[in-house]
This record gives C-alpha cells, structure tokens and sequence, in this order.
C-alpha cells in the first residue's frame, strides 16, 4: 500500500494482529483475521486516499466474504454438534 512512512507502521501492525489474535481466540468465542492488506492498492484501490473504490470494494469482498462464509459454516456446524448432543442427552 502507498502510505509512505505509514507503511513499515502498517505492517509492524499487521503482523502483531495475527499472534495477538491467536492468544484471544477461543471455541466460545472465535476471532476471524483476514489479510486486506496484500494485494491493496492505496493510491489504485481507494478513491479519496481512505475509502475504497469500485475496484478496492471487489477487493475487499474477494477477501471478506470466503472469511464470512467459512465463519457461518463454523457456525452452523457446532449449532449442529451442540443439537445433537442436547438430541442424545434428552432421548435417553
């Protein structure tokens, strides 16, 4: 990304979420990181400097919405594993 002396702070940033949030995450509450950076263009991908344009919104969809879906799914499967527990528990 063009932010200029901003971009080794960016970076630095970035690099820190990950572990960061790894030490936080849990089955309860689960903590879903995504990399919006590679990839990003800021003088191509944003139209004002700070939001993003038609080709920095494709961008950022490409990247959060497999994330989304693989979360739903996560989701849905331990809502399905705790159903069926709480099934067996009281058919018994």
């Amino acid at each position: 990304m063009g932010f200029g002396s901003y971009n080794t702070k960016i970076q630095d940033l970035n690099r820190a979420i990950v572990p960061w949030a790894q030490g936080l995450n849990t089955t309860e509450s689960p903590i879903w990181v995504v990399d919006q950076y590679a990839g990003f263009s800021g003088t191509a991908d944003l139209r004002d400097g700070i939001h993003p344009n038609d080709s920095g919104d494709v961008k950022m969809a490409n990247v959060w919405f497999p994330a989304v879906v693989k979360a739903f799914e996560a989701v849905r499967a331990d809502r399905g594993t705790a159903v069926g527990m709480v099934e067996r528990e009281f058919a018994g």
